[in-house]
């Protein structure tokens, strides 16, 4: 059978698992290949603007990048069978986990590669290896030592720094012995197939923590979160559905209600940023890629870190979907949202949305004398 996509991304990297196990899960006909360092900074940068995976090609030669949107993409045109819950409740806790997976986990993913030495050799032994493959690991290490140092350096933009550490390594901790709980019950977040945010946590989980050499002894006793990735990589036809009623597991509370704890503070002071430079900018059609400082809190121990900017984005998601909800739909998905504590944080306005245009994050501006609607979230 011909190759519906050819999807370009490293093994290393998490995005890329993120996208690849939908793909496999989804049983879309793809070509799975390895960038080389040159066709990044050739044929990739010039067809999305950036050396960066995973980029999807298709048969009509168009490009696709962005994990979420290539999933969103793909899940429109694959509707069967579907990977998108139809409830309320488990279509929020899956953005919701995705918005976790991608942008609060790469703290401890980048943690545990950049400052565990061991982690580190293999990583750049990987970089050599997928970015340089034509030459002999003693000459691709040289070559691929700029982009390992270059990973390297955004753990002080992220704040992993000696401080954070402690916290950080608990939080993680604590995020796999929870989800392990979880996984002894149920196959997957919400019943007996996979979402988006199965796929999302596969990312940093497997990619980094567990791939890595020097990090997989914190999986040494969660086999349940073994097995889940197991049966996310290697996926079968024996699977079943969502679970009934739009019900979430009581064991996915402490993953929500962490996230809500203290993600949700860093996104609140992420858009009230946001919000201020839009105001002393009004002419503005893009923000900065980062917006100074902010005091964050992880495993409980408070730190400082980069406001990044494309975490609003993602936080539009979730938010969006809350937001378009009816009465009817508000009150069921606020009873679990009052038991996470998490209700208060889901009525965070985003006064300047983003949409992607042209590979590209840009303010969605309105018309003049239009209020500004929060844009509708991926499925």
């Amino acid at each position: 059978m011909r190759s519906h996509v050819q999807h370009f991304g490293w093994i290393i990297s998490p995005y890329s698992a993120k996208t690849r196990s939908y793909l496999r899960f989804k049983q879309i006909p793809f070509t799975d290949r390895a960038p080389s360092a040159r066709q990044l900074a050739t044929s990739i940068r010039s067809a999305v603007g950036k050396p960066i995976m995973p980029t999807i090609r298709r048969a009509d030669g168009s490009w696709m990048q962005d994990s979420s949107e290539i999933i969103d993409t793909l899940e429109a045109e694959f509707p069967e069978p579907s990977l998108t819950p139809r409830g309320p409740t488990q279509r929020l806790v899956s953005l919701l986990i995705e918005l976790h997976a991608d942008e609060w986990l790469p703290m401890a993913a980048l943690h545990y590669r950049w400052n565990r030495e061991e982690n580190a050799r293999f990583a750049l032994n990987e970089f050599a290896r997928y970015g340089f493959p034509w030459l002999p690991a003693f000459l691709g290490r040289p070559l691929a030592r700029p982009m390992a140092k270059r990973m390297a350096s955004y753990l002080p933009l992220l704040g992993v720094s000696d401080a954070t550490i402690p916290g950080l390594e608990a939080f993680t901790e604590q995020l796999i012995s929870n989800l392990d709980q979880h996984f002894c019950d149920h196959s997957y977040l919400l019943g007996g197939r996979p979402c988006l945010g199965d796929f999302a946590l596969l990312g940093p989980l497997w990619a980094h923590l567990y791939r890595d050499p020097a990090s997989r002894a914190l999986f040494e006793e969660t086999p349940s979160v073994v097995a889940w990735m197991k049966r996310l990589l290697n996926p079968t036809d024996e699977w079943g559905g969502f679970m009934l009623n739009d019900e979430v597991p009581a064991s996915l509370e402490p993953v929500l209600s962490g996230l809500f704890k203290e993600q949700f503070l860093y996104l609140q002071n992420l858009v009230a940023a946001i919000n201020r430079y839009c105001d002393e900018n009004p002419e503005a059609t893009r923000v900065p890629r980062s917006l100074g400082d902010t005091d964050f809190v992880i495993g409980g121990i408070q730190g400082h870190r980069k406001l990044v900017t494309f975490s609003q984005w993602m936080a539009q998601r979730p938010l969006g979907l809350y937001q378009q909800l009816n009465k009817e739909q508000r009150e069921t998905v606020d009873r679990l949202l009052v038991r996470v504590n998490g209700l208060e944080a889901m009525q965070l306005e985003i006064r300047n949305p983003f949409i992607r245009n042209n590979f590209r994050i840009q303010l969605e501006r309105p018309a003049k004398n239009q209020s500004t609607q929060t844009p509708q979230p991926g499925p």
